[in-house]
C-alpha cells in the first residue's frame, strides 16, 4: 500500500486529525505550570557563616569543624565538603536521595542551633536547602599574577559595583582568603604625652589633639 496514495485518497481526515492535535497541544501548552525556575530538588543542604574578619585558621577550628560534626550526626548523610575564607565558610551536606529532604533541613538546623553557643557570638548563619532560588547559581573564581590582596580589592571595587548594576542581579558577594589590612602601632608614652586617651567614635573627630610624630 502506497503510503501517499493514502494520504491523498484521506486528505479531509488527515486535516481533521492534525487540527486536532495541534488543538490538544495548544491547550495544553497553555495549562501546564510555568515558573522562572525548574522545580528542581537536591538532596543537598548549605550552611553559609559569615564572621567579619575572622582569620580563616579561627573560622576553621571555630566555625567549620563544630558545623561539620554536626551535619555529620544527621540521618541520611553522604559526604560533606567545607570551603572556609577570611571571615566566611561554605558547609555543603549531601544527603542520599531518598532521604526526605525537608526533615533533613530541619534536623540540620537544630544540630546546628545546637552547637551555635560554641560558636562566635557575632557569627551570622544561613542554614537552607540547595534549590535555584535559594542561593546564587553564578560563580567566577577571579586568578592572575597580582598578590591576593590585589585580586580582592579588584574584585570588590571594580566587579562588583559593575556586575550589581546589571539587570535582574540581586546581590553580589566576595569571598577571598587574604584581604588588606593597615596594621598602626602606637606609643602608650606618647600618646599620654599627647593627652590621648580613647580613640573618637565614628562621628566624633578628634579636637584640639596635635598630629603624633610619624616613626
Amino acid at each position: 500500500m502506497n503510503p501517499i496514495a493514502l494520504v491523498v485518497r484521506q486528505s479531509r481526515a488527515v486535516v481533521m486529525i492534525t487540527a486536532l492535535v495541534a488543538a490538544a497541544g495548544l491547550l495544553t501548552g497553555f495549562s501546564l505550570p510555568s515558573d522562572i525556575y525548574p522545580p528542581l530538588q537536591f538532596p543537598r543542604i548549605v550552611v553559609i557563616a559569615h564572621a567579619g574578619m575572622t582569620p580563616a585558621d579561627s573560622m576553621v577550628l571555630t566555625v567549620t569543624r563544630p558545623i561539620e560534626q554536626a551535619i555529620m550526626e544527621v540521618p541520611g548523610i553522604r559526604r560533606v565538603r567545607s570551603r572556609t575564607f577570611r571571615g566566611a565558610a561554605e558547609i555543603s551536606g549531601q544527603f542520599d536521595p531518598a532521604t526526605n529532604m525537608v526533615v533533613a533541613l530541619q534536623q540540620v538546623q537544630n544540630r546546628v542551633g545546637e552547637a551555635r553557643p560554641d560558636m562566635p557570638p557575632d557569627l551570622d548563619l544561613i542554614v537552607d536547602r540547595l534549590m535555584p532560588t535559594a542561593f546564587p547559581f553564578l560563580t567566577l573564581d577571579l586568578t592572575g599574577g597580582l598578590p591576593s590582596a590585589d585580586l580582592r580589592d579588584y574584585a570588590f571595587y571594580v566587579m562588583r559595583p559593575a556586575f550589581s548594576r546589571v539587570a535582574g542581579v540581586g546581590q553580589v558577594e566576595v569571598l577571598a582568603s587574604d584581604t588588606r589590612e593597615i596594621e598602626v602601632i602606637t606609643d602608650p608614652g606618647r600618646m599620654h604625652e599627647r593627652e590621648v586617651t580613647r580613640a573618637p567614635g565614628r562621628d566624633e573627630p578628634p579636637e584640639d589633639v596635635p598630629p603624633l610624630d610619624e616613626h
